[in-house]
């Protein structure tokens, strides 16, 4: 077994306490230095983990013992904090987004490349069962090629406050910046190809807060995609939908961390067996009458087929250390391609900052 590798966590708020509880369970890495701005947080965390409390980022660096950096603060500080840490020579994993400027992504990749560090983007969605199996499905071409995806993400902002970093576009680089790069990157490796048109459009809220935004995307393939997120409902109404239409079929997928997923579409009866494979539950196969006013319109049979899974939490915090695992098999391995790449990562960053310029300039834009 390789030697484990020494974790700095820096920021130890809910999201950084969630994902150092999946890394501590992880053979491959060992939380060795924590820092986070509140002393008695990050006092509680060190000695839970057996590791060390450092009082600012600085001083995290300069531990012989850290090898990974995992930044988990708020998205204004990403960029910094990251150039930081490739400029000390650690490899970073950083939560979404890359930037909150298209500049400073631009100016991180240059450090990292000059100080030949890594860096991958906690782009957990890809790590998620019922979204595995969806790539598998549409990367098999059994229901055909994509032609076009939807994507609906209403959530809440009962925890938003006025004064809250999220609505202030300075920090959080607005909700595409903020969250919808998930989607984006996902999108992305659905399409199969790059996106090369962009055109946004936002709803302003209370105190002229952008709490809908919205996004069309035409890819270099013709796929054409839609993106829909707002933060403007109670939380019980939370829900999140991705619907991906092929040639000969559809499939639609379920909650934030997926936990339901529903195809529908047409297959030889000889291709059956290994879309069942894919999918690991059996299909649905019913017989359908040629519609009624159609012309030469002919019947034919659907295949049918619902996922469920039990334990979306679980879905979760497996796809965080999964997530992990794989940046250290990267680390460990120079060859090795990691499952998000550092131009993934900077590619859905760049459709998430060109669909909100589309909607600061009012505009339509090409991606070169």
């Amino acid at each position: 077994m390789e030697k484990q590798i020494g974790l700095g966590i820096v920021g130890y708020g809910g999201f950084g306490e969630f994902t150092a509880q999946a890394y501590a369970s992880m053979p491959q890495v060992r939380i060795v230095a924590i820092t986070d701005v509140d002393a008695a947080r990050r006092g509680s965390a060190a000695e839970l983990y057996h590791a060390r409390a450092y009082e600012d980022l600085t001083a995290l660096l300069a531990d012989p013992e850290v090898d990974i950096v995992a930044i988990n603060t708020p998205p204004w500080l990403h960029a910094s904090q990251a150039m930081a840490a490739a400029e000390a020579g650690k490899h970073i994993f950083l939560e979404k987004p890359l930037a909150v400027e298209l500049d400073d992504a631009d100016t991180l990749l240059v450090k990292l490349k000059e100080r030949r560090v890594h860096l991958t983007i906690d782009y957990v969605l890809r790590h998620v069962p019922v979204y595995e199996t969806l790539l598998k499905v549409t990367n098999s071409g059994l229901l055909g090629a994509v032609t076009y995806m939807r994507l609906e993400n209403v959530a809440s902002n009962e925890a938003l406050h006025d004064q809250h970093w999220f609505w202030q576009r300075s920090r959080s680089g607005g909700i595409f910046i903020e969250h919808g790069v998930h989607f984006f990157d996902l999108c992305n490796q659905i399409s199969g190809a790059r996106p090369v048109h962009v055109s946004g459009a936002a709803h302003l809220g209370p105190n002229g807060r952008q709490d809908r935004v919205m996004a069309a995307v035409t890819y270099a393939n013709g796929t054409l995609a839609n993106f829909y997120h707002a933060f403007d409902r109670p939380a019980i109404l939370e829900q999140t939908v991705l619907r991906v239409v092929l040639e000969r079929g559809s499939i639609v997928v379920s909650g934030w961390i997926p936990d339901h997923l529903e195809l529908e579409g047409t297959v030889p009866a000889e291709q059956r067996d290994q879309l069942e494979s894919l999918l690991g539950v059996a299909l649905t196969i019913r017989d359908i009458p040629a519609p009624v006013g159609i012309t030469g319109a002919t019947p034919g049979q659907l295949v049918q087929a619902t996922l469920n899974r039990a334990d979306r939490n679980a879905d979760y915090v497996e796809a965080v250390t999964r997530g992990m695992a794989d940046f250290v098999t990267q680390i460990q391995q120079p060859h090795y391609t990691p499952l998000v790449t550092l131009q993934d990562a900077y590619e859905s960053f760049r459709l998430a900052f060109l669909a909100q310029r589309s909607i600061d300039d009012g505009c339509s834009l090409e991606i070169c």
